[in-house]
């Protein structure tokens, strides 16, 4: 029989060993982004295709760059909050830039037919940038501050995520 020490005991040997699990698994990433390093490099076309964004266009401005993809009921949710923050502080140099990753470009527009934003939409599929981003879940946000460093990594999203990724914005918005 399990005594309550020794089921503690082997409750932080588990932990541990998830620790270490994680650590390894997460090592194993190509090229895994790392907080107050600066954020990866990438040029991609909007999502029409009209024009190349690059990041360094954004050097001086806080960016919320967010992936998502179109069966993604949370970048369901947060487009619209999303599109909030984008009007609230697009004045106080920040901005809001979406990677779409579907594998069909005219899934990402049947989307934003339904969820309309005026940010600026990138298409990542047929790209290296959710390996650069080593992106593994939906929706994934970086906060990239004004200096072009990645400051936070925010995976999911549902309406409780709201006051957090407000107060990390306003933050930011107070250092630039």
């Amino acid at each position: 029989m399990l005594t309550h020490s020794k089921m503690m005991k082997l409750t932080k040997q588990l932990f541990g060993l998830l620790l270490i699990i994680n650590y390894c698994l997460c090592a194993q990433t190509a090229q895994a982004v790392v907080i107050n390093d600066d954020a990866p490099h990438f040029t991609l076309k909007s999502l029409q295709g009209e024009q190349q964004i690059t990041l360094s266009q954004f050097k001086g401005k806080v960016v919320y760059l967010d992936f998502w993809a179109s069966w993604c009921g949370p970048c369901r949710q947060s487009f619209p909050f999303l599109e909030q923050l984008k009007q609230e502080y697009q004045q106080q140099g920040f901005e809001v830039v979406s990677v779409n990753l579907d594998e069909d470009p005219q899934l990402a527009t049947d989307f934003l037919k339904q969820f309309p934003t005026h940010f600026i939409h990138l298409g990542g599929f047929n790209t290296d940038i959710a390996e650069k981003y080593a992106i593994e879940a939906m929706p994934t946000a970086f906060f990239i501050d004004a200096k072009g460093r990645v400051r936070l990594i925010h995976k999911g999203f549902n309406s409780n995520h709201k006051t957090f990724i407000k107060a990390v914005l306003e933050k930011l918005i107070a250092e630039n």
